[in-house]
């Protein structure tokens, strides 16, 4: 079953990274104009999830983790030339790549590989099946919202 998921995340007072790091590093871990602040706003909390939706059956086969969360996974590998290893270690390990998935809590954890790899396998059936392309899909809306809070212009979708 289809669960979207939420874009906010309850700081915990005891592991929430903002509560561990301190002076510099909490400054420029705060800043908005960081690149994984930026990255969770413009691209992980844009994704919308519902595009996903076809890939799930209405009784069972949720996903054990947010679809947002196991996209930007994806974008932020290739984005990165990193290997499948490279991103699950950084993930685990690197504060500002957790932050960039809105993980803000030491102990948010991330999603099963098993988890990402299904979900990847299911996204390359769908379009080999003939149907639409989900990854171009969730790439328009995240353009277009884009274009419309910036005042750009809108794409159709």
């Amino acid at each position: 079953m289809f669960c979207k998921s939420s874009t906010s995340n309850q700081l915990n007072l005891f592991t929430g990274t903002h509560t561990l790091l301190t002076n510099r590093a909490l400054k420029k871990y705060e800043d908005k104009q960081m690149w994984h602040n930026q990255f969770r706003k413009q691209i992980t909390n844009r994704i919308d999830e519902t595009v996903f939706r076809p890939l799930f059956c209405e009784d069972f086969g949720a996903p054990n983790a947010p679809i947002r969360i196991l996209i930007g996974m994806m974008v932020l590998k290739e984005a990165q030339d990193w290997s499948d290893a490279q991103l699950f270690e950084e993930c685990l390990y690197n504060l500002l790549v957790r932050s960039a998935f809105g993980l803000m809590n030491l102990n948010d954890t991330i999603p099963a590989s098993s988890t990402y790899y299904l979900l990847r396998k299911r996204i390359v059936e769908w379009e080999e099946e003939g149907h639409d392309n989900l990854m171009g899909k969730v790439f328009s809306q995240i353009t277009n919202s884009q274009a419309i809070e910036y005042g750009y212009f809108t794409i159709s979708l």
